[in-house]
């Protein structure tokens, strides 16, 4: 099992190198074909279509073929994708490029997502941290690498780099084995209560509508964070652009601290009490964002709110498969599914806001997002106490 973990985590990794190697190099891109950032956003946008796409055809590809097959086929798409953005053809099959990276990179996280669902059952919690974390330092680490690349006039390189450890993973999935069947003895568990009992049908689908309703808002909450913090700190505390780019690195790197912590708080503190807490804090440290208006208070509230925010999307997958025991594979390609979507659509909600009025206002709508998924969540609690799941939730 220890290898199917580590393989798993050197997954995310090369996922949160991928997600972010397109807007690491974006202004070179730009430069280099001489189109707008209008042409960049729809580059942007069509790779998240082909996410949300290759979250059901991930599924549907699970019903047929062997996970390892659609893992192995799913890490040669962003291989090849990669590798065909390195060469820098036209711009339209650079988009092409894209928007299959992006179905092959959703696949990847939702089959590994599924599988440690269905594998770790008794720790769901504790290795999806871990794989969090993965994601989290991937994402940390292409923009450090992009920028020494930029710096010695090699950027394209980036796309070859993923392109070398994507074909890797292609080959390494192969090699790796699980049983589903085993029990995971002797590793730390979650401090999870059993799922909610006596069930109809009907109590079923509003618990799965609302733990859909709080990822779409917590996606939404973390893509506005890494599309406007910048501008953000630009426009509302002031700041020149360099010190305004730094909040991106220093929310990311509270979260990968905080990922890596969830791993150990959630052997500890329930499902729900965990989120509960943890929203909580992220809408207070929003509130306080926008109240102070002080730059040295924003730089120590985005470290804030990267612990807060830093396990919650981890967390919320974990819970909701733990309410629908049997029906991981649908949960979580729902749960990813949505994901996408809020991290599409909701900060672009964001940005129109910032266009038509003022930074705060946008600042209090996303701080809403944050009061609406508390509000979800209280919700569950309420359905999981009529059901009669009424310890630790």
């Amino acid at each position: 099992m220890r290898s199917f973990a580590m393989t798993s985590y050197l997954q995310y990794f090369l996922s949160g190198l991928v997600i972010t190697t397109i807007g690491s190099v974006m202004p070179q891109l730009l430069v280099h074909y001489g189109i707008s950032y209008t042409e960049g956003g729809r580059l942007v946008f069509l790779g998240s279509v082909g996410f949300l796409i290759g979250v059901p055809l991930s599924s549907y590809l699970m019903v047929r073929m062997n996970e390892k097959t659609v893992l192995s086929i799913a890490a040669l798409l962003i291989a090849v994708a990669q590798l065909g953005m390195f060469t820098l053809p036209s711009f339209g099959l650079v988009t092409a490029f894209n928007f299959i990276n992006s179905i092959g990179v959703a696949a990847l996280e939702t089959v590994v997502a599924t599988l440690m669902m269905e594998v770790f059952v008794g720790r769901r919690a504790v290795v999806m941290s871990y794989l969090e974390v993965s994601f989290g330092l991937g994402a940390l680490l292409m923009p450090i690498i992009a920028s020494i690349l930029i710096a010695n006039g090699a950027w394209k390189y980036s796309f070859l780099f993923t392109a070398a450890l994507a074909a890797a993973m292609t080959v390494i999935w192969r090699f790796v084995s699980f049983a589903k069947d085993k029990a995971d003895v002797g590793e730390p568990l979650d401090a999870s209560a059993p799922p909610p009992h006596r069930m109809t049908a009907r109590k079923k689908w509003q618990l799965l509508a609302l733990f859909g309703f709080m990822i779409i808002l917590y996606s939404g909450i973390e893509g506005s964070l890494n599309n406007f913090l910048s501008s953000v700190f630009i426009g509302y505390l002031d700041q020149v652009p360099y010190y305004a780019s730094l909040s991106i690195g220093i929310f990311w790197t509270a979260m990968v601290i905080g990922r890596a912590a969830t791993g150990w708080i959630i052997r500890k503190m329930s499902y729900g009490r965990f989120l509960l807490w943890s929203m909580a804090g992220t809408l207070a440290g929003f509130i306080g964002f926008i109240v102070m208006q002080n730059a040295a208070a924003g730089y120590a509230l985005v470290t804030l709110l990267g612990f807060t925010m830093a396990g919650v999307y981890s967390i919320t997958m974990v819970y909701a498969n733990h309410t629908f025991p049997g029906s991981e594979r649908f949960v979580t390609s729902y749960i990813t599914g949505l994901a996408g979507f809020g991290g599409a659509v909701l900060p672009a909600l964001t940005g129109y806001v910032m266009d038509h009025a003022e930074t705060a206002v946008a600042l209090w709508l996303v701080a809403a997002f944050a009061a609406l998924f508390i509000a979800a969540l209280l919700t569950i609690f309420a359905l999981y106490q009529r059901v009669g799941a009424v310890r630790r939730l």
